[in-house]
C-alpha cells in the first residue's frame, strides 16, 4: 500500500491552561488594552466607566472596556450567576445576539467550568430542532440544572415551552418578564475579586463548548469542543504573515453560535486583541463605520456580508486599515476576494476552511485571487498548527496518489470525541493510534502541496456515469455579479435516461434570457456535460426562500426534495414531452426535435450551426430522441447529430418528409467536410502563452473519448477534436493526410501563436503526428506529442479488405457501458468510421522530421500492459477466414487474446526514424489495455498522471533553454 497522502500543520504547544486561564494572563499583562468596543452600547453600561476613543475627550461616546474592564464585568455575572444555584458543570445556554453582555457570559461560563452553550435565536422558530438541542446539552453535561440567558423578552415564551420538564435558572437582559431575573440585577451584586485568579489545576470540566452542526441533512449533533480548536486558530493568526497582536482591533459581526464566529471573538481575546462588535447583529453600514472609527485590521466575514459591504458606497476612501479579512461558511470566489482587496480595500485575505467536528484549514493571508483560485479548483490551504490531514479512496483507508481525488480525512487536538450521545461511523482509530474523522468532503492535494476541495460526496450528481460536484458550478455562477445576486443552489434531480441531472435554484423568478445566459456562462466555463437541465426560482417550488438550518445554511437535502417532486409533477403532467394525436408530419417531427434540443441545451438553436457544432453528447443524444419519440412515435438515429450538415438544412430534410413511415429508412444529409472541424473544450483555462494539449480522436472520430481525463494542474486548457470526416460525403475515402491539414486549421483558429502539445490516442496518433508536422511547416512550435497505445503508421505490403463485420468478429466495438443504466451499442456511423480509419491509418506514410532541426517536436509513447493493436492486419486476415468458412451473420469471434493478453516487450514503436532517438520516451500503464487506457476510470488517472510528468518536464526544459539564452 502507497504511504498516506497526507499534510501536517505546524505543532501546537501544549502549555496546560484553560481559555480562561490565557485570557486572565491578558489581563494581567495588558490591563489598560481595550479589550471590548461595543458600539451601539452605553460608556457607562453597569456602572463601568469606558475608555474614550479620542484621548483628547474626557468621556467616551460608546462601551470601550479595558482588560481590567471587562474582568471586573465578568466577576460580576459570576456572583450573580452562583446566586442562582449555578455551579460547575451545568450548562449555560446563551440566546443573545452580539453584545457586551454575550462576552460577559461566555467568559463567566468558562471560568465556572460551566457549559457554554450558544444557540441561535432564530433556531427558538424550530421546534423539533430546539427541543433537539436542548435536550442533547442537558445529556451532554448530566446536570440537574440548565442556566438559560435571552437577550430579549419575546424569546421566552418559546423558551419556557422547550424547556418543560427541565429545571432551568432563567436570566433576561432586555425586558421584564415573571419568572424570570433581570440580568442587570446580577450585575449589581459585588463581585469576589479573587475567583478570577488562575487555578492550580485544570478540571476534566474547564473548556467545555457544545456547539452544534448545522443539520443541512439532518437535526443538528452536539459537539463537545476541544479547546485546542480555539488555541489553534489564535496561534496560526498571531504567527501568519498579517499577525494579530496585544491591541489590534478585531471585528466581530458573526452569527455566535456558529464555530466560525467562535473563532474569530476567541481568538481575539487569547491574543490580546481588541474585540469590536458593531452592533447586535450585521448592519453594513454601521459595520463600515466600526471599522473607520475603530481601525479595524482584522475581521472574520462570510461571501454573503462581502456582497452588502459591496453595496455600500465608501465616500470617505477605502478601509485601509484592515490588514486581514478571514472568510468562511462557503468556498471563496474571484468576485468575493476581489471584493476584499478592490472595492474595500484590505491588503490581505484568507479562507478559513473548518467542521464544528474540529476541522481546520486554512489558505494562509494572500493578497490576490490566483494564490486561492487556479481556474475552477479553489485551494483551502493547508491544516492549523496541530491537525493533520489524510486523503483516502471513498469510503476506505486506502491512500491516494498526491493530485487524485478522494475523502479527507482529519486528527487534531481539537477534533471531537464523537457526538453528544451517539456514536458514529465516521470517528474511527487510526493506525496511528490517533482518533480519526471521516468528514465526507471531496477534495485532492496539489503538486504545491495545498488541500483543494472538490465538494461533498454525497452532493456529487452522476449524470452518465460522470460525475458533477454542485461546488463546482455554484463557484463559476459567484463569479458572476449578476447571477450570484440570485443565489443559485444546485442539486440534482432525476433522469430517466441520465440517471441524475443537475437543476440550478435561485432564489427569485427569473426570465428566459437570464436563465439561458446561465446555462452559457456554464456551458462556456465548464462544457456541456455541467449544464443544468432546469433554471426553477425558488417561488416555483412553492417556498419564499431557501429552506435553511438555524445557523443560516441552505439545507441542500430539503431544497433537493422539493425539486425532486416538482421534476416529477412536471413529469407526469406531460411538460417534457406529450404524444401528438392524429398523423404526424415532417414539420412536426422538425418541430419537436428542435424544442427537444432546446430544451436539452438550454439556449435556442442557432440554425447556422453545424450538426456536430451543437456539442450533443451521446447521453444527450439519447434524452433527446426518446422525447422526439415520445411526442411524434417516430424514432430519429443518432448519427443526424454527428453529421457536418447545418442544423437547418437537417430540418428543411426531415420538414420535407410527407409522412412518419417514411422515416423508416432515414438517413441524415451529408455534406463535404470543412475546413475547420468540431473540438470541445474538456478542461481547464486557455490562456496566452500557457501550451494547451489537442487530443485528437481514435478511430470512432469520438470527440468526447477523451472526457474520462482527470483534471491537468494549473488548469491547463484540454481541447478534444471530433473527426472532420464524420458524416460527411468522403465518409469513407478520407486520408491522414486531409484529417491533419483540418486539425492544424483548427488549432491555429483556436490558439494562433502556440506554443502546442498534442496527443493522439490509436489511429489518433497518426493524425497527432501529421498535424505536429503541418504545424512546424507552417513555423509554429510543437513541445510534444503523447503517443498512446500505438506504434508508428507503417504501410502492409499487403492491405486486407476490411468491413463492420469483420470488425465484429474480431470484438473492436464492446458496448458503451454506463452506470446503472444498460448497455447501448455502438452506433453504426461510428462503426462505419471506425472501418475507415483502418484504411486511412493503413495507407499512411508519416515523413520524418529534420535531424538537424533542434526545434522538432518530444514525442512521449504510454504503452497499455495488455493487448497489441499493432496486430490488426492479422486479427483481419483471421476475421475473413470465420466469415468465410460460416458465412454472413456469424455471432463466432477469433480468439480475442489479440485485446487483452500482457505484452511481452516495449520500445519506442519506431517513433524514434521520426524525431531522433534522443527524442523520444516511453512508459507503461502495467494493467491497461487498449481501451482501459482511457476508458477505464481507475486507470486513466495513471495515464494521465504519466502525461502530465512528461508535459511538466517538456516545459521545464523550455525554461532552462530560455533562461540559458537570455
Amino acid at each position: 500500500m502507497m504511504p498516506p497522502s497526507e499534510l501536517h500543520g505546524p505543532p501546537l504547544p501544549d502549555s496546560g491552561a484553560t481559555l480562561h486561564d490565557v485570557f486572565y494572563q491578558n489581563v494581567v499583562k495588558h490591563p489598560d488594552t481595550v479589550a471590548l468596543v461595543s458600539t451601539h452600547q452605553a460608556p457607562t453600561l453597569y456602572g463601568i466607566p469606558s475608555v474614550p476613543l479620542d484621548t483628547d475627550k474626557r468621556e467616551a461616546q460608546y462601551l470601550r472596556w479595558t482588560y481590567r474592564d471587562l474582568d471586573r464585568a465578568v466577576q460580576r455575572l459570576i456572583t450573580g450567576l452562583q446566586s442562582q444555584g449555578l455551579k460547575r458543570g451545568d450548562p449555560l445556554v446563551i440566546f443573545m445576539p452580539n453584545t457586551a453582555e454575550y462576552v460577559i457570559a461566555t467568559w463567566a461560563a468558562y471560568q465556572m467550568d460551566c457549559a457554554y452553550v450558544p444557540i441561535n435565536p432564530k433556531g427558538l422558530a424550530n421546534a423539533r430542532e430546539m427541543r433537539h438541542m436542548l435536550q442533547t446539552a442537558m445529556k451532554g453535561c448530566q446536570s440537574d440544572l440548565m442556566g438559560i440567558i435571552a437577550g430579549t423578552s419575546d424569546m421566552c415564551a418559546r423558551i419556557e415551552e422547550y424547556t418543560t420538564g427541565i429545571k432551568c435558572t432563567n436570566i433576561l437582559v432586555e425586558g421584564e418578564v415573571d419568572g424570570w431575573t433581570p440580568f442587570k440585577e446580577l450585575m449589581e451584586r459585588p463581585a469576589d475579586m479573587k475567583q478570577s485568579l488562575c487555578r492550580d489545576h485544570v478540571s476534566e470540566l474547564a473548556d467545555r463548548s457544545i456547539f452544534f452542526t448545522s443539520g443541512t441533512t439532518s437535526l443538528p449533533k452536539g459537539c463537545v469542543m476541544p479547546p485546542a480548536y480555539g488555541f489553534s486558530a489564535a496561534l496560526s493568526w498571531r504567527q501568519c504573515s498579517a499577525p494579530m497582536l496585544p491591541g489590534d482591533r478585531v471585528l466581530f459581526t458573526l452569527p455566535n453560535n456558529h464555530g466560525f464566529g467562535w473563532l474569530n471573538i476567541i481568538s481575539g481575546f487569547l491574543n490580546g486583541a481588541t474585540v469590536v462588535l458593531p452592533g447586535p447583529r450585521f448592519v453594513p453600514e454601521a459595520v463600515i463605520k466600526a471599522i473607520r472609527e475603530e481601525q479595524v485590521s482584522h475581521a472574520g466575514l462570510v461571501p454573503t456580508m462581502l456582497h452588502a459591504l459591496s453595496n455600500i458606497p465608501l465616500a470617505s476612501g477605502k478601509l485601509s486599515s484592515l490588514r486581514r479579512i478571514v472568510m468562511g461558511g462557503s468556498p471563496p470566489t474571484e468576485e468575493v476576494i476581489k471584493i476584499c482587496l478592490d472595492a474595500l480595500g484590505a491588503s490581505g485575505v484568507e479562507n478559513l476552511y473548518g467542521m464544528t467536528e474540529g476541522v481546520l484549514v486554512s489558505s494562509g493571508v494572500v493578497s490576490q485571487a490566483s494564490d486561492i483560485i487556479k481556474g475552477r479548483d479553489v485551494s483551502i490551504g493547508t491544516p492549523l498548527p496541530g491537525m493533520t490531514v489524510r486523503i483516502y479512496a471513498k469510503d476506505s483507508n486506502v491512500p491516494v496518489a498526491t493530485g487524485d481525488a478522494g475523502e479527507i480525512h482529519f486528527a487534531s487536538p481539537s477534533l471531537i470525541d464523537g457526538y453528544v450521545g451517539g456514536a458514529d461511523k465516521n470517528f474511527y482509530n487510526g493506525d496511528d493510534g490517533r482518533a480519526w474523522f471521516r468528514s465526507g468532503d471531496k477534495a485532492f492535494i496539489g503538486t504545491d502541496n495545498r488541500l483543494y476541495l472538490i465538494g461533498r460526496y454525497k452532493d456529487t450528481i452522476i449524470r452518465g456515469g460522470e460525475n458533477i460536484e454542485p461546488t463546482a458550478i455554484e463557484a463559476v455562477l459567484g463569479q458572476i455579479p449578476e447571477i450570484n445576486i440570485l443565489q443559485p443552489q444546485v442539486v440534482r434531480a432525476p433522469d430517466n435516461i441520465a440517471g441524475e441531472v443537475p437543476i440550478v435554484v435561485v432564489n427569485q423568478e427569473v426570465d428566459e434570457a437570464t436563465a439561458n445566459s446561465l446555462k452559457d456562462t456554464i456551458l462556456a466555463q465548464m462544457g456541456n456535460l455541467y449544464v443544468p437541465a432546469e433554471v426553477i426560482s425558488i417561488q416555483a417550488l412553492g417556498q419564499d426562500e431557501y429552506p435553511k438550518t438555524m445557523a443560516g445554511k441552505v439545507q441542500k437535502t430539503k431544497l433537493e426534495e422539493l425539486v425532486r417532486t416538482y421534476w416529477e409533477r412536471q413529469e407526469s403532467t406531460g411538460s417534457n414531452g406529450h404524444r401528438i394525436e392524429g398523423p404526424v408530419s415532417g414539420t412536426q417531427v422538425m418541430e419537436s426535435l428542435c424544442m427537444a434540443i432546446e430544451k436539452e441545451k438550454g439556449n435556442p438553436i442557432d440554425h447556422s450551426l453545424r450538426m456536430i457544432e451543437l456539442g450533443v453528447d451521446s447521453i444527450s443524444s439519447i434524452a433527446i430522441l426518446k422525447r422526439v419519440q415520445v411526442e411524434t412515435g417516430v424514432s430519429l438515429p443518432s448519427s443526424l447529430f454527428f453529421t457536418q450538415a447545418t442544423v437547418g438544412a437537417i430540418c428543411q430534410q426531415i420538414s420535407s418528409v410527407p409522412d412518419a413511415a417514411d422515416f423508416l429508412n432515414f438517413t441524415p444529409a451529408m455534406e463535404d467536410a470543412t475546413d475547420t472541424c468540431f473540438s470541445v473544450l474538456l478542461q481547464g483555462t486557455p490562456r496566452p502563452g500557457v501550451p494547451s494539449l489537442f487530443c485528437t480522436p481514435p478511430g470512432s472520430g469520438n470527440a468526447f473519448v477523451f472526457k474520462t481525463l482527470p483534471k491537468f494542474a494549473n488548469d491547463r486548457a484540454v481541447y478534444s477534436f471530433g473527426s472532420p470526416f464524420l458524416m460527411t460525403k468522403s465518409e469513407s475515402t478520407w486520408t491522414v493526410e486531409d484529417t491533419a491539414k483540418i486539425y492544424a486549421n483548427t488549432i491555429r483558429s483556436i490558439d494562433p501563436e502556440g506554443p502546442y502539445i498534442l496527443c493522439g490516442w490509436s489511429m489518433g496518433t497518426a493524425t497527432a503526428y501529421e498535424t505536429a508536422y503541418l504545424l512546424h511547416e507552417q513555423g509554429k512550435k510543437v513541445l510534444g506529442i503523447i503517443m498512446l497505445d500505438l506504434a508508428l503508421a507503417r504501410p502492409p505490403p499487403m492491405l486486407p479488405e476490411a468491413s463492420v463485420e469483420l470488425f465484429e468478429i474480431m470484438g473492436v466495438f464492446p458496448p458503451i457501458r454506463r452506470e446503472g443504466k444498460p448497455d447501448v451499442e455502438i452506433p453504426a456511423f461510428r462503426k462505419k468510421h471506425r472501418v475507415a480509419a483502418y484504411y486511412a491509418k493503413n495507407k499512411y506514410i508519416p515523413r520524418p522530421f529534420d535531424m538537424s532541426d533542434a526545434s522538432r517536436p518530444q514525442i512521449f509513447v504510454i504503452w497499455a500492459g495488455h493487448g497489441d493493436h499493432d496486430r490488426m492486419i492479422g486479427a483481419v486476415l483471421e476475421a475473413q477466414e470465420l466469415l468465410q468458412k460460416y458465412g454472413p451473420g456469424t455471432d463466432k469471434k477469433i480468439n480475442l487474446d489479440w485485446l487483452h493478453v500482457p505484452r511481452d516487450s516495449f520500445d519506442t514503436g519506431g517513433w524514434d526514424e521520426m524525431v531522433g532517438k534522443e527524442n523520444v520516451e516511453w512508459d507503461i500503464v502495467e494493467d491497461a489495455d487498449h481501451d482501459t487506457l482511457i476508458e477505464s476510470e481507475e486507470l486513466v488517472i495513471l495515464t494521465q498522471g504519466l502525461m502530465e510528468a512528461k508535459i511538466d518536464k517538456w516545459l521545464r526544459g523550455v525554461e532552462v533553454k530560455s533562461n540559458g539564452s537570455g
